[in-house]
């Protein structure tokens, strides 16, 4: 299996699938006690018209899982440490939930590299009347998104799309809870800087979205200076899931004419 030494003791697993008739590759990027799997059905969309790379989070999937080293700056950094390693310079990132915020400092940065971004069902801050990340650790693993997966089974009406999320309820005990908390308290001191993105970015959330509720979405909208904004029916954290067919199409479109301003 592949993998990427980020020092010493600690790798990240990836996957890069190529396509040798094109230059562009999609960087996606999982949320919170998520994997690469995840991307399954963007994968299939995407794989004769783009390279693909997924990878797991430092702490989830298949890479490692120490003790430290999760603020969203050092994640950031393995991941670009991890594009220049592939060699990777014509490239879009598209970041679910914990994985967006990540995707937001890593544009924060190096948003001269990137061809755009996509956010989906994040934020660029927790605002502190968002009771339900006021707690972290075992309370947000065990009840939180296990609630907010439940509720997204209810939704699936075919057995790939209720299989993943069911996947996804079993592998979060597989989370060390260390990881966990050192996850929360990174999301919780983050500060981003959105004006210094100037990259295009494409911003997504369900409309029913408990977790990262549209209206920060919005204000990320505001802020951020290249940015659109798709707000999705009937959705919520897991839009990408719930609904592919729909957000495939709309990543598809942002990709081949980023800089056309839509709000939906």
């Amino acid at each position: 299996m592949p993998y990427f030494r980020t020092d010493r003791r600690n790798k990240i697993y990836y996957e890069l699938i190529e396509n040798p008739e094109v230059s562009q590759t999609l960087v996606f990027v999982h949320g919170w006690a998520e994997n690469h799997k995840v991307w399954r059905e963007q994968l299939e969309f995407f794989q004769d018209k783009y390279k693909l790379l997924i990878y797991d989070l430092r702490g989830f999937g298949l890479s490692s899982k120490p003790t430290y080293g999760y603020s969203l700056k050092l994640q950031s950094k393995y991941l670009h440490n991890l594009i220049q390693t592939l060699n990777l310079t014509d490239y879009w990132l598209i970041g679910h939930s914990l994985g967006g915020m990540i995707t937001l400092h890593y544009a924060e940065k190096y948003s001269a590299e990137l061809n755009g971004a996509v956010l989906i069902d994040t934020t660029s801050y927790i605002p502190t009347k968002v009771t339900t990340l006021r707690s972290l650790g075992t309370f947000f693993i065990s009840k939180t998104l296990r609630t907010i997966w439940q509720k997204t089974l209810k939704t699936m009406r075919t057995e790939n799309r209720r299989t993943l999320i069911q996947d996804l309820i079993h592998d979060v005990d597989s989370v060390p809870l260390y990881t966990s908390a050192a996850c929360g308290i990174a999301v919780l001191n983050s500060r981003i800087d959105l004006k210094e993105i100037t990259c295009p970015i494409q911003i997504i959330v369900g409309a029913d979205d408990e977790l990262t509720p549209v209206g920060l979405s919005e204000k990320m909208h505001q802020k951020l200076p290249n940015s659109r904004l798709a707000i999705i029916p009937d959705t919520g954290h897991m839009s990408f899931i719930e609904k592919p067919d729909e957000i495939n199409l709309l990543l598809a479109e942002f990709f081949h004419n980023p800089h056309h301003n839509v709000y939906q």
